[in-house]
């Protein structure tokens, strides 16, 4: 494996850890009959992290593309039982979001997730959980723009929480549900709700414009619900989530709706980390990486992912992805997705 430059201090719990993160893309695509070849260096990621006692820190800056931006920026204070971070910070929704892009099992969450912007925001989180639950809520202001131009905020708010339940988790099983709400206060921007499919190369082929100006009118505000599901039994795992999201100030204050399921196995027998007291998935290493002389992990996956966008005459968005994950070290992946 390659872990990351780590100092420990012997007499406590203290530490400080190097972080990076490097991630290419290269995509093939047929459009309408056209052949389309794109390559990205989509993220490159450099930081650090920490404990101090109680606190906890992380900072990550993005170089990637001709901006520079601000990540994972957290200070946390770990209390008995709970705990409380400021920074820049997800929303509390979405097992998908929750679950770093290190760990996810496609290239790509789920069309949700991007749909209905889940994002990074000023702001702070409680936390709390246990062996087989956990909660979070946070408040919100604006989204951090690119640190070049400086510490700009826009003049967007949000409030968030989200509740998971573990009924069983143990060696053989484990089984996953949870509920998530996010209310999102658009301020003088208004919003747009798009979409990819599926592949972070492409152009957005869904989009409803509810910015100042526009025929479908400013949107003031939204209200986001999100149901998941998970299971993990041995090699194989399963992930499902359904969210819906009203928008409020255009005329008929549209709805959209958009789910996914997904399936994984591994052939090489490793099973699917998760984290009862987060609710989220963690790191599967492989149990014979390369550089031991094995063959490192392969994992096969299927999603199902379907958007409706029908209230105002978007149109559905349905896609189908398969994917073969080769897991070479603890820190090192290989994906291929169709």
């Amino acid at each position: 494996s390659f872990p990351a430059a780590r100092w420990d201090n012997p007499d406590n719990d203290n530490f400080f850890k190097l972080r990076a993160r490097l991630y290419a893309d290269a995509a093939f695509i047929d459009w309408n009959g056209a052949d389309l070849e794109e390559t990205e260096l989509r993220t490159a990621r450099l930081g650090f992290e920490g404990r101090w006692f109680d606190w906890a820190y992380k900072a990550e800056f993005d170089f990637a593309g001709d901006d520079v931006t601000a990540k994972g920026i957290e200070l946390t204070y770990r209390g008995d039982g709970f705990s409380l971070t400021v920074g820049n910070l997800k929303t509390t929704n979405s097992l998908a979001e929750q679950t770093s892009s290190r760990y996810s099992t496609f290239m790509e969450r789920g069309t949700a997730t991007d749909l209905f912007g889940l994002d990074r925001r000023i702001g702070g989180i409680f936390r709390t959980g246990g062996d087989n639950y956990s909660f979070a809520a946070g408040v919100f202001g604006g989204r951090l723009d690119d640190l070049s131009d400086g510490l700009d905020t826009d003049d967007t708010s949000a409030a968030s929480a989200r509740l998971t339940f573990t009924p069983v988790n143990d060696d053989n099983l484990v089984l996953h549900f949870g509920g998530s709400i996010r209310t999102l206060e658009y301020g003088d921007s208004g919003t747009r709700v798009r979409a990819r499919p599926r592949f972070h190369t492409t152009d957005r082929i869904v989009t409803a414009d509810f910015r100042p100006g526009k025929p479908l009118g400013q949107a003031d505000s939204s209200t986001l619900f999100g149901l998941e599901a998970a299971f993990v039994s041995g090699p194989f795992h399963g992930h499902a989530e359904y969210m819906t999201l009203d928008v409020d100030g255009p005329a008929g204050d549209p709805g959209f709706d958009s789910a996914f399921v997904n399936f994984g196995w591994f052939l090489t027998g490793e099973t699917r980390s998760y984290r009862a007291s987060s609710g989220a998935f963690r790191r599967t290493s492989p149990a014979n990486p390369v550089s031991e002389g094995g063959m490192g992990a392969f994992e096969l996956a299927v999603r199902y992912d379907t958007s409706d966008l029908n209230d105002v005459a978007a149109g559905d968005l349905t896609s189908w992805t398969l994917g073969l994950n080769w897991y070479v070290e603890s820190h090192v992946r290989v994906m291929a997705n169709v």
